[in-house]
């Protein structure tokens, strides 16, 4: 009588539990980091809008009423025109700046727990977290 050889089902189901345990830690960690990556991108991107705009306003003397951002895959960009002392708008030679990168609804960063990216006029960042913009 010939040596059967081959996998029992006790064998199988102890590696298909490996595999589930191992994918229960992975995919979260990975979910982080893509977060992370797009999160890098946007906040280069946000300081190269910034960057434009320093250029408007040592040029002309203030900061554009509008200037035109692209979206992104994974953000909403916006930008706003304010009063650098008291927030409102008021005339061009006086204004400062918000740009903000929202997380679209329904995309991979959603969930990312930095939530809204603000560069404004004076360089200062916000996020939900002050480790964000490491």
């Amino acid at each position: 009588m010939g040596k059967q050889t081959g996998f029992t089902l006790v064998e199988i189901l102890i590696v298909i539990a490996i595999l589930g345990i191992l994918y229960s830690v992975a995919l979260p960690a990975y979910t982080e980091h893509m977060q992370r990556s797009r999160r890098a991108d946007i906040q280069q991107e946000l300081l190269q809008y910034s960057a434009s705009l320093e250029r408007i306003y040592s040029r002309n003397g203030g900061y554009p009423n509008a200037f035109a951002t692209q979206n992104t895959d994974y953000y909403n960009l916006t930008y706003t025109a304010t009063d650098k002392v008291s927030g409102a708008v008021s005339d061009f030679k006086n204004r400062g700046y918000s740009l903000k990168a929202a997380p679209k609804s329904g995309s991979a960063q959603a969930s990312d727990r930095c939530g809204d990216l603000t560069v404004k006029h004076d360089g200062s960042y916000s996020a939900s977290f002050s480790d964000c913009w490491e």
